[in-house]
């Protein structure tokens, strides 16, 4: 392929990921993978220079996380069947990525002397020293677990006791919310209770910003996987409680989910 070809492929991908409507962040991310993969035809001399190096990208500067309150996640539990009362607590109270690692923990990876965890981590697995991650099992998840195991202990392998979800979501491209998201509106729809931006990561983000307001930052980011840099820029939230407590007054609920 021609330089100059390979340049105009290069801005053509970029404008057509923009012409869909995606995210800064959803595009900078892919620009990336591109680059990265042209990088290594670099490398392997299929050509001669990488185009992406000379495609820019903005990452977003805002925040499209949520914070979920707990009153929230207790009524979505009481709607939710014992399977997706798992996924839930793992996501909000566990802090783990869905679905990867929400679909990938097993029962093996549970220490319950120890009350710890080790969390597969499919999605950093190729970074050197990544992979596997040790994370308490917080009191909130603890009666979640314990419950899960009297069903599925004995008949899955898996803590998410749902083939079908992993079978959809863990694809040869890699990890997709299948069709989780779907089946997470229909719970939400069953509670009563409004979405929010980002329905998952919004949940670990919302356990992150708790465990800083009580641990050190660089326990957190050990225990949720993540760097003190990416914490501070997309995971740590600014919740309605906080501007109750400056403000001396109680918390109040809005429209059932809108408190921190």
């Amino acid at each position: 392929m021609a330089p100059q070809t390979i340049l105009d492929f290069s801005k053509e991908f970029h404008e057509k990921l923009k012409a869909k409507g995606m995210a800064t962040t959803t595009i900078h991310k892919r620009i990336q993978f591109a680059r990265q993969f042209m990088h290594d035809a670099v490398d392997w001399k299929i050509i001669d220079e990488n185009p992406f190096l000379k495609v820019k990208t903005q990452k977003s500067s805002v925040k499209v996380n949520e914070f979920v309150p707990r009153e929230v996640v207790d009524k979505l539990m009481k709607k939710a069947n014992p399977v997706w009362q798992v996924i839930l607590g793992l996501s909000r109270y566990g802090g783990l990525r869905t679905p990867s690692e929400t679909l990938s923990l097993r029962w093996d990876d549970i220490d319950w002397e120890m009350n710890r965890m080790s969390i597969p981590e499919p999605k950093v697995e190729h970074h050197e020293g990544r992979g596997i991650r040790s994370c308490p099992i917080f009191p909130e998840l603890r009666s979640i677990l314990d419950e899960a195991f009297e069903i599925f202990g004995d008949k899955s392998e898996f803590v998410v006791a749902a083939p079908q979800y992993r079978a959809a979501a863990n694809t040869a491209m890699g990890w997709k919310n299948s069709n989780l998201r779907t089946e997470m509106t229909r719970l939400l729809r069953r509670a009563g209770v409004s979405g929010w931006p980002r329905l998952f990561h919004s949940m670990r983000a919302s356990r992150q910003t708790e465990l800083q307001r009580e641990f050190p930052l660089h326990v957190v980011c050990s225990w949720l996987g993540n760097s003190p840099r990416i914490a501070q820029q997309s995971y740590l939230l600014v919740t309605e409680d906080d501007f109750a407590k400056a403000a001396g007054v109680k918390k109040v609920m809005v429209e059932g989910h809108a408190s921190g």
